[in-house]
């Protein structure tokens, strides 16, 4: 008789284990359905690199001048909406919104520069980027979200 209910009991054990595990519902076997989303606390205020919610600020902006004339330039503002533009005139590139918004990802996730980051690196870093080797004139402006201000500018 122990045997037996020793038994039930982990059978019974058994089953609330696999259908608490389970995903018994209309949509669990359609290839299309949402998966849950973790939300990190910081990234409901802004985020920054650290929460994967965000570039570390809240708005960026990059001029650079060769030769005396403009080459680069590059917006990137959050404030109640998303405002993104870039133009690289030496390879004859102008772009707005989401497209403007792909290559300057790509400027930011390989510069990562925070508040820290020393700002004859922060040039550096854009100069290499951009494979410039001279400049005229060099202007930039980072407003971290934090509330501190980054503010680089170096004419030649």
């Amino acid at each position: 008789m122990r045997k037996l209910q020793l038994a039930g009991v982990v059978a019974l054990m058994g089953a609330w284990v696999l259908s608490g595990c389970g995903n018994m519902g209309n949509n669990a076997d359609k290839p299309n359905r949402e998966d849950a989303t973790l939300i990190h606390e910081k990234e409901k205020e802004g985020g920054s690199l650290e929460t994967g919610g965000g570039y570390g600020f809240t708005s960026f902006d990059l001029d650079i001048e060769v030769d005396g004339k403009d080459a680069i330039e590059a917006d990137y503002e959050i404030d109640k909406k998303l405002k993104v533009d870039y133009e690289n005139k030496l390879t004859n590139v102008k772009l707005t919104g989401t497209d403007a918004m792909n290559e300057i990802d790509k400027l930011f996730m390989d510069i990562l520069i925070t508040k820290d980051t020393p700002q004859q690196e922060v040039t550096d870093k854009i100069l290499k980027w951009y494979g410039l080797e001279a400049y005229s004139k060099f202007d930039l402006e980072v407003d971290f979200d934090d509330g501190t201000r980054l503010n680089i500018e170096d004419i030649k």
